[in-house]
């Protein structure tokens, strides 16, 4: 939301002005040697000291690699080319998904009636896309989205990301938590990567607080373990359906295409079966966490 947003720019004005982003050089494990040393913060040679460290910095994250912690998973044969667009009809908060045998195209509702647009595209045409002019780029993908917002006006650059499944071996040592993209990814079909990293910071903040008002240390592993085993098997969960959906409707062999069609009309047709999927889908199955159902 508009409220939503304006309350996370100023939070964020606010931490920027306290902290200059820098890169990780140092972590630690244990109180008696500091967690994170930063030679390129304000003060030369400083050091944070913290009970907890929270790895949160992306799939490429420099804290889980310093930790040491492995993952397992698998490059797709896709990319993603982001945009900000404007359309000229409102987009009435409402988010768009058009499945092409490409990939999936994602038309995701901003505040002042912009959209975020997540097209997934083989390596080359995905290049491509990026490489056409403004009027070429917008023209093709009011094509590709069926004309659904009218005429579209591109706001800023557009980027390519590579797509990836990935899953850390480990959520969570002594003193250190991964959370969002740093634990995880997984297709952009069904944009589940913001809901699962929501998921996890908001069962990560439940755990913490509970180990807090407990008396425990919210650094010990005993402690972090809870959330691990909390959100590890629910986030594979997720990856596996992204990546079961991307194979699905990246595909033209008829055996699949009947099965999806069928998988199709089950969602239209059979009520249990679509509540179901969009309770899985919203984090409402399983164990939601108490701040993200609230």
């Amino acid at each position: 939301s508009a409220v939503g947003a304006g309350f996370t720019s100023k939070a964020q004005t606010q931490i920027d002005n306290l902290i200059k982003p820098a890169p990780v050089g140092e972590q630690g494990s244990s109180l008696d040697s500091p967690p994170i040393t930063n030679d390129q913060l304000p003060i030369t040679n400083s050091r944070i000291r913290t009970r907890l460290l929270v790895g949160a910095d992306g799939a490429r994250s420099r804290i889980r690699q310093a930790a040491g912690i492995q993952t397992k998973g698998w490059p797709y044969w896709q990319s993603c080319v982001v945009a900000t667009i404007k359309p000229e009809k409102s987009h009435n908060n409402v988010a768009y998904e058009r499945f092409w045998p490409s990939g999936p195209i994602g038309v995701l509702p901003l505040p002042g009636n912009r959209c975020q647009v997540v097209w997934t595209a083989p390596h080359a045409e995905a290049k491509a896309l990026l490489e056409l002019d403004e009027q070429q780029f917008l023209q093709k993908l009011e094509y590709h989205t069926g004309g659904l917002l009218g005429k579209l006006e591109l706001i800023g650059s557009r980027y390519l990301f590579p797509v990836q499944l990935m899953q850390s071996d480990r959520y969570a040592q002594h003193r250190l938590a991964l959370i969002g993209d740093a634990a995880h990814c997984c297709h952009p079909v069904a944009g589940q990567g913001m809901n699962l990293g929501i998921r996890d910071a908001a069962a990560l903040a439940q755990i913490l607080t509970a180990a807090h008002q407990q008396g425990e240390d919210i650094g010990a592993i005993d402690v972090l373990k809870r959330y691990e085993s909390w959100r590890k098997t629910e986030n594979l969960t997720i990856l596996g359906m992204t990546d079961f959906l991307d194979r699905m409707f990246s595909n033209n062999w008829l055996p699949v295409v009947a099965i999806r069609r069928f998988g199709l009309w089950m969602l239209r047709h059979i009520s249990p079966v679509k509540i179901y999927v969009l309770q899985l889908m919203t984090g409402l199955r399983g164990r939601p966490p108490k701040l993200a159902s609230d």
